[in-house]
């Protein structure tokens, strides 16, 4: 029988969505248009691991700086520069294409950290390692099995455009233990952001959208709200 350990992220209602946290060790793929807080949700879940669960964390960039990102973490008043120096966080920007090269620097980063929790962030730039899908496939699959073999419980960010989810070769299919969705559409004339799980393995979560707020905090899930009703 699988032991029930959860992961939690600290996003403020995101842990009653999924009844208590990610399960550990699952591989995430955290789905958002441009603007829904994807990188925001990213580093928060680094930061609260380090800061409140005492698990290291590594966030692999494939596109922004890591002062960009250091930047973007101050905003909410987490201090990843401190973190870094502790050795409980680590931001590796990455700018290699050869997809076996970036395994096996995710792979030794995590070994040397004895990291718990990873970030993968945009994994849209696994698009342009492929030429063939099958390879493509193969490759994320060991990905995957590699990161449960020690372990992680890991996050990997995509793009949707146009309220279409483009999949990363068949990793939420196939691959992802979870998929999680955040919106920022324009409704009645006003934006809104919203959350929802589209699948989540070992497990049960909630089946609805969640209206989702950007806080000096970061982000905040209303779980105990469904999208449209009034947000108080």
């Amino acid at each position: 029988m699988r032991e029930d350990i959860r992961i939690k992220t600290g996003v403020p209602g995101l842990d009653e969505i999924l009844y208590g946290g990610i399960p550990k060790s699952n591989l995430v793929v955290l789905s958002g248009d441009p603007g829904s807080g994807k990188t925001i949700m990213c580093l928060q879940y680094l930061y609260n691991g380090a800061t409140k669960f005492n698990e290291a964390g590594i966030y692999i960039s494939l596109e922004e700086s890591e002062e960009e990102l250091i930047k973007i973490a101050a905003d909410f008043g987490w201090d990843f520069n401190k973190l870094q120096k502790e050795g409980k966080v680590a931001i590796i920007t990455v700018e290699l294409y050869d997809f076996d090269k970036l395994k096996n620097t995710i792979e030794d980063a995590i070994s040397k950290m004895g990291a718990k929790r990873l970030v993968i962030d945009p994994g849209v730039i696994f698009r342009l390692y492929f030429e063939r899908e099958l390879d493509a496939r193969k490759r994320i699959m060991g990905l995957g099995k590699m990161l449960k073999k020690i372990n992680c419980t890991s996050i990997i960010t995509n793009e949707i455009a146009l309220d279409k989810i483009d999949s990363l070769f068949g990793l939420e299919e196939y691959v992802a233990d979870g998929v999680i969705l955040l919106y920022h559409t324009c409704s009645q004339n006003k934006f809104i952001r919203s959350i929802g799980v589209l699948k989540m393995r070992g497990t049960k979560i909630s089946e609805k959208l969640h209206p989702l707020q950007i806080t000096k905090n970061g982000l905040k899930a209303l779980h105990k709200q469904e999208l449209f009703e009034d947000i108080k």
